[in-house]
């Protein structure tokens, strides 16, 4: 077979999500966690949609319809670059099948362009819900126009190219600059922690100065994400507006990138994989006198180790725990009034002191590293069987750092809140405690979770971290609970939070009673 890339990349995308096991599978179970999988992943592309649909309409509104294009362009290939940049090159380096596949008769450009192409479609369905639904808005409201059609379908085929290249290119050098530094994983990780709290103060940004005015000027919108940000748009745009051969120069650049990488990677892919292997550059020994610790202590440092030694799965396990602490340096220099300086009769801030326990459920969801924490133990799972520990005891050290990390970030959003918002004695008497006994119930139902739904079978953690259905089911419930509790806190205050906190208890009693009642970790 002369494209063997072809093989492989059906055999990586066959893979994902079990969703070929569950085709070939008679376990109603395995079926049941694909089909969930689809379901989330369903949701998502549907409030994706959603937001593009009303970003397009206001656009072709303010009458510029003809430049949306350009414009969705620029912005799904922006999010691959964010979003390549902060996964890393560990997913085209993935060292946990690396013997397996360079074992095969297989060129190492065969297994390179596969991975990519695996890259390249996980990238174009995260495009496709970006640019067909602000397409068809712009049709709707200004007409159709075949040309418009096939410069945009092109313009999406090919945007995923150019900053997936580029992301990958800069990660690789990144790694294979860092590879004898003794801390190269702190550097990753600084960097990466850099970069994403870069994004979010930018978007936080738009976000605040958007909110300021009546309606957004997207003429101004435009020109900064295409005329400033991402050049390469502008051929897509130029295209539009009268020069035909724009759209193939944005083809033709894609297409050389990612042929440039290819190349130049190919000779050097054993030795990135080399550099990727090494944790740490050679040091002296020296004696240390060894200190004594239990079992459960030292499970615990295991998995804060584990955590904080690799920046894929750090960001990914605790980006809601980031936002929350962004979201609290944010409200001290904030003024909460400015928010309702438009309003016609004044608004009390502690009619909205009640919403900020709300507000730190969602993103106390959005961390859980335990949600992953068994996962994560791949293969080498069975080492778990001769710890002097029962199964509960390893889950329970196994949620302990998801508790940790959350519970100091959510109280300390939480105090800054209702100051901020002149919460009265009986918010401050149910937010504390209310935010705590939540980052326990996380933790508890994130390894309940990835124990009734492990994935041991991951080439990439950061994967594990990112879409397994453990952490897909902690992220949309603790969004749903948190909004539920701003709404209903804002009416009905502490009864609300009261009836919430009764709740967790019950089914972290609940979970704490099955953990209990587990005799073995061995799934399947």
């Amino acid at each position: 077979m002369n494209s063997k890339w072809l093989l492989l990349t059906k055999i990586q995308l066959a893979g994902l999500f079990d969703f070929n096991r569950a085709r070939h599978s008679k376990d109603a179970k395995t079926v049941r966690r694909a089909a969930g999988t689809a379901a989330i992943l369903l949701l998502v592309g549907v409030c994706i949609c959603a937001y593009v649909v009303f970003f397009a309409v206001e656009f072709c509104r303010q009458g510029i319809g003809v430049h949306l294009p350009a414009l969705l362009i620029a912005l799904s290939s922006l999010i691959t670059l964010i979003f390549s940049l902060l996964q890393g090159c560990s997913v085209l380096f993935a060292m946990k099948d690396y013997e397996h596949v360079m074992s095969l008769p297989v060129k190492k450009s065969d297994i390179l362009i596969s991975r990519l192409a695996g890259i390249y479609l996980a990238n174009l369905a995260f495009a496709v819900p970006v640019v067909i639904p602000g397409t068809v808005v712009l049709f709707v409201m200004d007409g159709f126009s075949l040309p418009v059609l096939g410069v945009t379908l092109a313009g999406m085929l090919f945007s995923p190219l150019l900053p997936m290249a580029v992301a990958i290119a800069l990660s690789t050098l990144l790694t294979a600059l860092t590879a004898r530094f003794r801390y190269k994983n702190v550097l990753q990780i600084v960097l990466s922690l850099l970069l994403f709290l870069g994004v979010m103060i930018a978007s936080f940004s738009f976000s605040f100065a958007s909110s300021s005015q009546e309606s957004i000027d997207m003429n101004a919108v435009f020109s900064l994400m295409v005329g400033r940000i991402y050049l390469p748009a502008l051929l897509i745009d130029g295209t539009l507006t009268g020069a035909v051969w724009g759209i193939f120069a944005f083809m033709g650049i894609s297409l050389a990138a990612t042929a440039v990488f290819v190349l130049v990677a190919t000779p050097c892919f054993e030795r990135v994989h080399e550099a990727l292997s090494v944790r740490a550059a050679g040091v002296k020994y020296t004696a240390q006198s060894v200190r004594g610790g239990t079992a459960f202590s030292a499970l615990v440092k295991r998995e804060f180790k584990r955590l904080f030694t690799a920046s894929g799965y750090l960001l990914n396990a605790l980006s809601g725990t980031l936002l929350l602490l962004i979201g609290a340096a944010a409200l001290l220099f904030l003024d909460p009034n400015t928010l309702f300086a438009e309003a016609e009769e004044p608004i009390p801030l502690s009619l909205f002191a009640y919403g900020g326990t709300g507000l730190a459920y969602i993103f106390i969801g959005m961390s859980n590293p335990a949600a992953s924490a068994l996962s994560l133990e791949g293969k080498s799972r069975e080492q778990l069987f001769v710890l002097p520990l029962s199964a509960k005891r390893i889950l329970l050290a196994k949620a302990l750092p998801t508790f940790l990390c959350n519970a100091p970030v959510g109280l300390l959003f939480s105090v800054v809140y209702c100051i901020k918002f002149e919460a009265d004695l009986l918010c401050w008497a149910i937010t504390l405690p209310s935010v705590l006994l939540f980052c326990a119930f996380c933790a508890l139902c994130g390894i309940f979770l990835n124990y009734k739904f492990p994935k041991y079978d991951w080439t990439n953690p950061t994967m594990v971290a990112k879409n397994s259905i453990p952490v897909m089911i902690c992220v949309f419930v603790s969004m749903a609970l948190g909004i539920a509790c701003f709404l209903l806190g804002i009416i009905a205050g502490f009864w609300a939070y009261l009836a919430a906190d009764v709740l967790v208890l019950a089914l972290a009693a609940a979970v704490l009673a099955y953990l209990s009642k587990i005799k073995t970790l061995y799934v399947d």
